[in-house]
């Protein structure tokens, strides 16, 4: 059963995003309790709760006289999410930005298992590698190959922080399946080939080599992934919203 928002989360998700698109600059109060109760219909204590939400998101910051907007660069890994879904494609440079940290992210990964994983945690990591090198080209994508290697690295190295950092990076993530019309597809056999040469690294214990190939599964993938979101977008015709508007305002 679909989750029903209540006032108050409508009213945060339609002032967020009216934040997002640059209508507040940072800085800027936001419109008193009373006007935000006319707009919206409501009374003062259900505008109090949304803005107060706002303010757990890190976008805005509750202040005597009034709630003010926080500069984008001071916000929260929470805020990534809704800057990417605020049009029905994310923003390409904000999304680029995106698959760097991940990539840096997973090769470290990677590396810091392999150098300093249980035995017991490696092990499952071959296992997933053998699962990828035995499936068939066209199952590949349901596998979702990257997400897979990434997250048992991740686990494998032991870093808590670390493995709290992806996690809360991939929640802030859309649904691939409604940007690009379902996962990217990778060239199965580069694929492959890059993936056997992660096994090789991992068997000898090499973290190097195993962070290396990591990130050229990534590049694999951002490249699919830019394939198909330029298809995907050219379709519809859209003009990206871009992120960078509200940042240049919060600079001014």
């Amino acid at each position: 059963m679909p989750h029903t928002l209540s006032r108050a989360d409508e009213i945060t998700r339609a002032l967020r995003d009216d934040i997002l698109r640059g209508q507040y600059r940072a800085g800027e109060r936001v419109p008193s309790e009373r006007d935000l109760a006319a707009r919206f219909a409501t009374s003062r204590g259900t505008v109090r709760e949304a803005l107060k939400k706002l303010e757990q998101l890190g976008i805005a910051s509750i202040q005597p006289g009034g709630a003010r907007v926080v500069p984008v660069q001071e916000c929260t890994l929470d805020v990534l999410g809704p800057l990417l879904e605020l049009n029905e494609f994310p923003d390409a440079e904000l999304m680029g930005q995106v698959l760097d940290i991940g990539t840096l992210l997973i090769g470290y990964a990677a590396e810091s298992a392999v150098e300093r994983g249980a035995p017991a945690a490696l092990a499952r990591v071959e296992a997933v590698i053998d699962e990828i090198l035995a499936a068939e080209p066209e199952d590949l994508a349901q596998i979702r190959v990257p997400r897979r290697l990434g997250r048992a690295f991740a686990h494998a190295s032991g870093n808590l922080v670390l493995l709290l950092i992806i996690n809360g990076l991939r929640t802030q993530l859309p649904d691939p399946r409604r940007v690009l019309g379902g996962p990217p597809r990778l060239d199965p056999k580069a694929l492959k080939r890059v993936v056997a040469d992660l096994k090789t690294a991992v068997t000898r214990r090499e973290g190097a080599a195993a962070g290396s190939f990591m990130r050229e599964l990534m590049a694999l993938m951002r490249a699919a992934a830019r394939e198909a979101l330029r298809s995907h977008r050219s379709s519809a015709n859209e003009t990206p919203f871009s992120h960078r508007v509200y940042a240049k305002e919060a600079n001014s």
